[in-house]
């Protein structure tokens, strides 16, 4: 995803607001997992990091050829200890869409969270093969020449009678 660069926001950042509801950086700021996309020989595999969401929390749809992850971590609040916190975790809601191939097969797509990874098995669709039809005679000129050829044979056997 791509994001427009701000200078000012970019040195507000770290020291000036330690607190998530007075930073204007983490306030704009969502959660966005990061995510790989492998190949194999038999299928896709969408792999997301979402530490911290437990599977109900994750929603995975597939809607005309777009597979989407949804799902939200939600921002915990916990009281000051020490005089002072630093909140450094992306929390907010998050989607993310991909374009399958055309004729893939959705009913056996699987996903799976194991260790804060989310994956998602998306299963190659069939290959087509070429098959050689054979081209077959009939019709009119098939019949012609079963009619035409009857007469020469029974004629060349008839001079031997």
């Amino acid at each position: 995803m791509l994001s427009l660069y701000r200078p000012f926001t970019s040195l507000l950042r770290d020291d000036f607001f330690s607190d998530r509801e007075q930073s204007p950086w983490r306030a704009t700021q969502g959660f966005n997992p990061a995510v790989d996309i492998v190949e194999s020989d038999t299928a896709y595999l969408v792999k997301a990091e979402l530490p911290g969401l437990a599977p109900e929390n994750i929603d995975v749809q597939v809607e005309n050829d777009v597979l989407t992850v949804r799902g939200e971590r939600k921002y915990d609040k916990e009281e000051e200890r020490g005089g002072y916190r630093r909140v450094e975790r992306s929390y907010g809601s998050f989607a993310r869409s991909f374009v399958l191939p055309k004729g893939t097969p959705i009913d056996a797509i699987d996903a799976k969270v194991e260790h804060g990874v989310l994956t998602v098995t998306i299963p190659k669709a069939p290959v087509a093969t070429v098959r050689k039809v054979e081209v077959k005679g009939g019709g009119l000129v098939e019949k012609a020449k079963k009619i035409f050829t009857k007469p020469a044979e029974s004629a060349s056997a008839a001079p031997q009678a």
